[in-house]
């Protein structure tokens, strides 16, 4: 072996030693898990994912603050009974009460236990409002005025809590127990302005609330629990009003709406409120209400009402072009027209004769049922759709209720005028039928069938009921009855037609309905229109039976 040469031995074991190492990386390569393709998983239903629930902890203490709110009005009100402790002490009880609970809740919501303090929040800040307007308006301890500012406080400084925590719940809380106070305290006698005082505090904080916190434009419970909650108890002190009370009383509602359409449109905020529209309506409509009964007991003359009513249909139509600026877009117009429009026709039946009221309300169904397609029709839909079609149903159910009772009652009366035009009971069902046939078309989702339904009711009665109108003079005994079962009769085959062109649900329930109708006529014509009569008779209503069947088929088949 040459001189400085390596030792072959020594190269030998270093090369057996980095064979060695080799292997033992390549086995442990071999071992590791590969990455591969992701995992498809295999076709079903997908696994269930954990519901995100409350704790029970925060049920069982906003239960517990529910009842403890309920005790304290009931010890207030039979503390006050029994004539216990002072009035001083009283109120100190409670104030100290509440104080601690307020700041125990506050202090768990700031701390990341938010769903726990605002359900201990319920308890504390109902016992302080409790507190003060028992102290101002029940125990006379100081002026309502300091009573009235102290509600309102107490409103802003839930609204700052929840602006900081970002959470709507917690105003949404205090307003609710704030609305909850003048119900579980109510006096004996008359405190009607006072109630419409306090409540036009409460609302004017919420108002304040986004204003001031930069933010609640969109805690819709906070917004829907204040505005509606304080209209409904405005209609009890409206129904309960005094004569000499309407005046101030009718001015306190004129400055609740004022609020109501500020809390609804929240003007000059950056982002658009949620379901402006829907609100201000619901606002409007209970206000009508309300101010119709304050004018009753005013004494004032029942028609002079319609003025109000007027008014308050240009104001909406005014408020178009502002609602399009603070939206950015014309998704309120339909809405705010529709409601415009019904406020001047709701003057008629007003300042006229309250037999047409019928017709306002099912012309009102219509209008919002119009407002609702337009919002359904929108890409994509506006998020007052489902707020519009929801009015629009209650309110044509509620037409349609009155004409199945009132207006078709009466149909056959011997005063009732014969002409159809000069019916008040026939305008109601055809615009009620309206209304359903709009509610009935595409994008109704879950309510398209149940408006199917009341559309085939409200539609084939009214058309009977005016055509036996018709035919009453020609034949009083028996001619209204038999026009009902003919006119049934091509009601159903001309639906049946109908759906012998659609597709999908549309042919199934115009079928289904063409064999019902027709059905009906048929029992009806063998069981009850012919019992008692005469050949002549049968042999044209067979005659006039079989010709519709047999020109359906024909029309059908020709069609086809």
């Amino acid at each position: 072996m040459e001189p400085g040469a390596p030792d072959p031995d020594d190269l030998g074991e270093r090369l057996t030693r980095l064979e060695a190492q080799v292997a033992w990386l390549m086995a442990r390569q071999a071992a590791a898990p590969r990455p591969g393709p992701p995992r498809v998983a295999p076709p079903g239903p997908a696994p269930p994912r954990a519901a995100r629930g409350i704790p029970p902890g925060v049920w069982i203490a906003g239960t517990g603050a529910g009842f403890f709110l309920i005790g304290t009005a009931f010890f207030f009100r039979w503390a006050v009974q029994q004539g216990w402790l002072g009035p001083g002490f009283r109120f100190a009880m409670g104030l100290g009460a509440g104080g601690v609970l307020a700041l125990l809740s506050a202090r768990l919501v700031l701390g990341g236990s938010r769903r726990l303090g605002t359900a201990l929040l319920l308890a504390g800040l109902g016992v302080l409002q409790f507190s003060f307007r028992a102290g101002a308006f029940g125990l006379h301890l100081f002026d309502p005025a300091v009573g009235l500012a102290a509600v309102a406080i107490l409103t802003l400084a839930a609204g700052a809590l929840g602006a900081r925590a970002r959470s709507g719940g917690i105003l949404t809380v205090s307003v609710a127990s704030a609305l909850a106070a003048p119900v579980a305290l109510g006096q004996t006698g008359h405190h009607e302005i006072a109630l419409a005082l306090y409540l036009a505090v409460l609302l004017g904080t919420v108002l304040a609330v986004p204003y001031r916190a930069g933010s609640g434009g969109a805690w819709q419970g906070a917004r829907w629990t204040a505005v509606l909650g304080t209209w409904l108890l405005l209609l009890g002190a409206c129904a309960g009003a005094r004569a000499a009370d309407a005046p101030v009383l009718g001015l306190l509602l004129l400055v609740q709406l004022l609020l109501s359409g500020g809390v609804a449109w929240l003007p000059g905020l950056q982002a658009p409120p949620g379901t402006p529209q829907t609100l201000w309506a619901s606002a409007s409509l209970l206000a009508l209400l309300g101010g119709g009964m304050t004018w009753k007991h005013g004494g004032w003359a029942p028609g002079l009402y319609a003025l109000p009513v007027l008014v308050a249909g240009g104001w909406n139509l005014a408020l178009v072009r502002p609602a399009r600026r603070r939206l950015g877009g014309a998704r309120a117009d339909a809405g705010l027209q529709a409601l415009a429009l019904a406020h001047l026709v709701l003057a008629v039946p007003v300042a006229l004769a309250w037999r047409w009221v019928g017709p306002a309300w099912s012309l009102f169904a219509l209008l919002l049922a119009w407002a609702a397609r337009r919002a359904e029709a929108a890409d994509p839909p506006g998020p007052e759709a489902r707020g519009l079609r929801a009015m629009a149903l209650a309110l044509a159910l509620l037409a349609s209720l009155r004409w199945l009772f009132h207006g078709l009652t009466g149909a056959f009366d011997p005063g009732s005028p014969g002409m159809p035009v000069l019916r008040a009971a026939c305008a109601e069902g055809f615009l009620g039928a309206g209304a359903w046939a709009l509610l009935a078309g595409r994008g109704g989702g879950r309510t398209r069938l149940p408006a199917f339904l009341a559309l085939q009711v409200m539609a084939n009665l009214s058309v009977a009921v005016e055509v036996a109108k018709g035919v009453q003079a020609l034949s009083p005994a028996r001619g209204p009855a038999i026009a009902f079962t003919l006119v049934w009769a091509l009601s159903g085959a001309a639906q049946w037609m109908a759906g012998l062109r659609r597709e999908g649900s549309e042919r199934r329930a115009l079928l289904a309905a063409g064999y019902a109708w027709m059905g009906i006529a048929a029992a009806k014509l063998l069981l009850v229109d012919l019992a008692h009569a005469d050949t002549p008779l049968r042999a044209l209503v067979f005659l006039g039976a079989g010709g519709i069947g047999m020109g359906a088929a024909l029309l059908a088949r020709k069609r086809a």
